[in-house]
């Protein structure tokens, strides 16, 4: 199928990683796909569901009825609005308006897990400040929008010289201290 030029999707190399578990479970498989969806990953106004459906069934439905993948990360959360809750023409609490519980609950009624990303390479200079101003409040913040969603947060920061690890950890060990790692 076609991807229309209004979605811009990567599609993830297969990622096979084991379940470190009591029990050996066996291998699980990761499907998944980066969504930008039709405003270079602003996702700063709302979808038509129904013309968000035409571009993204093929997401949902490969066919046969299975989803093509079983992970769809919505990209990108700006790091800075985030860790301020920012509210403006584009975001509520730091979130972009595209990625709302229409857009979560389209990929997850078909079994398809959902993440929101924060960063990517346009919001390198902000995650420096975001790390470097309140990387807790950021972690808190973030796993408030994971809960409120009921979605996975992806971190891609994207500072390979001199990164912030410090931060970094700051903001992991807040994220964790409202969402605890979860194995399964």
């Amino acid at each position: 199928m076609v991807v229309k030029t209004t979605l811009k999707a990567l599609l993830l190399l297969a990622i096979f990683a084991k379940i470190a578990t009591s029990t050996a479970q066996g291998q699980m498989q990761v499907y998944g796909l980066w969504h930008c969806y039709t405003d270079a990953c602003s996702w700063a106004s709302v979808p038509d569901m129904t013309l968000f459906d035409t571009n993204n069934h093929w997401i949902i439905d490969r066919g046969d009825g299975h989803p093509s993948v079983n992970v769809v990360v919505l990209s990108f959360v700006n790091p800075v609005k985030l860790m301020n809750l920012t509210t403006d023409s584009g975001d509520v609490n730091g979130i972009p308006i595209g990625m709302n519980t229409a857009v979560v609950n389209y990929f997850q009624s078909k079994g398809v897990r959902v993440m929101m990303s924060i960063g990517g390479i346009s919001y390198t200079k902000d995650w420096t400040k975001a790390l470097g101003t309140n990387p807790a409040q950021l972690g808190i913040n973030a796993a408030n929008a994971a809960k409120q969603f009921n979605v996975g947060m992806e971190i891609d920061y994207e500072k390979s010289s001199n990164p912030n690890l410090t931060g970094l950890q700051q903001f992991v060990t807040a994220y964790r201290s409202v969402v605890p790692y979860d194995a399964t």
